[in-house]
């Protein structure tokens, strides 16, 4: 048996230490990264289980009154207030159609399969159909809305995702709008890009929200003192389907002063496939804003 000297113990002993010194600091930050993932996931059962209670309530809500209104319509207790029954039918359904159309592209996403589908959009007559479907929320409100587009815009984009970002911005600045203020829409084809802006004056975002606002399920205003309608996913849907086609979506805002939305659409890629003209984009029914 080969006999040590001392010079080899301390050496061997040394490098053991070392060894041991090594797999304590490796087995620490594994230890660490696990907390942060179970903190994350925490954070992210939390976020779920309250965006599911908010779900129930904006699908719920709605409902309600469609059931309600359209109860006194069908006994005929409506009276002369029948057409108004009509408009807040009508109003709530666009509501409950959107927040359906959120829900169903939110599992696309998650899923992958929201993929562009390009073709020669009418960029004028998306936006003023939007503006018709939230003109009964404006007159609620007392908020109008200020749109500046050219008469015969066109773009070659996905309708659907356009009007499903567009109408998101725009029901956003809309409810967080103070009453007898305005929301501004312009739009306009500059180079190869199609550019959205989405400017309202309501109490605007804190530096430090001002990302977190695009986070999936996040809600700024929750709780008791909740003022606004919505659950968390329409900004962060809205950049979501910017980056699916190819775009961005960026934010500007100050406390006090208001937020201004910037969607920056580019033209598709050479050789992309392009139909003539775009299907109709919504998923359900309510397609023909001039029923009233």
């Amino acid at each position: 048996m080969k006999k040590w000297s001392d010079e080899e113990l301390l050496s061997a002993l040394r490098q053991r230490l070392d060894a041991d010194r090594q797999a304590f600091n490796d087995l620490t930050v594994m230890t660490r990264k696990l907390e942060e993932v179970n903190h994350r996931l925490q954070q992210s059962e939390s976020l779920k289980s309250q965006f599911l209670s908010n779900i129930r309530n904006e699908i719920n809500n709605p409902l309600t009154s469609i059931i309600g209104l359209a109860g006194q319509l069908a006994a005929g207790k409506a009276g002369d207030r029948a057409t108004d029954f009509a408009e807040m039918i009508y109003a709530e359904a666009h509501g409950l159609d959107a927040q359906l159309q959120n829900i169903f592209m939110a599992a696309e996403l998650e899923s992958g399969e929201a993929l562009p589908e390009w073709a020669q959009v009418d960029v004028s007559g998306v936006l003023k159909s939007l503006c018709d479907r939230i003109e009964f929320r404006c007159r609620e409100k007392g908020v109008a809305i200020n749109l500046q587009v050219a008469d015969d815009l066109q773009f070659v984009s996905d309708q659907q995702k356009l009007s499903l970002i567009v109408g998101n911005l725009l029901a956003n600045a809309v409810d967080f709008s103070p009453p007898n203020s305005a929301v501004g829409l312009f739009a306009e084809v500059s180079g190869e890009a199609l550019q959205v802006v989405v400017a309202d004056a309501g109490p605007g975002i804190a530096p430090e929200d001002q990302d977190r606002v695009f986070d999936r399920f996040c809600q700024l205003d929750t709780g008791t003192t909740k003022q606004h309608r919505g659950h968390g996913l329409g900004l962060s849907i809205a950049r979501s389907l910017a980056q699916v086609l190819s775009g961005s979506l960026t934010l500007e805002s100050t406390p006090g002063e208001g937020c201004l939305l910037t969607l920056v659409l580019p033209a598709p890629a050479v050789g992309a496939e392009v139909t003539d003209h775009a299907t109709a984009g919504n998923l359900f029914m309510f397609d023909e804003p001039e029923i009233f």
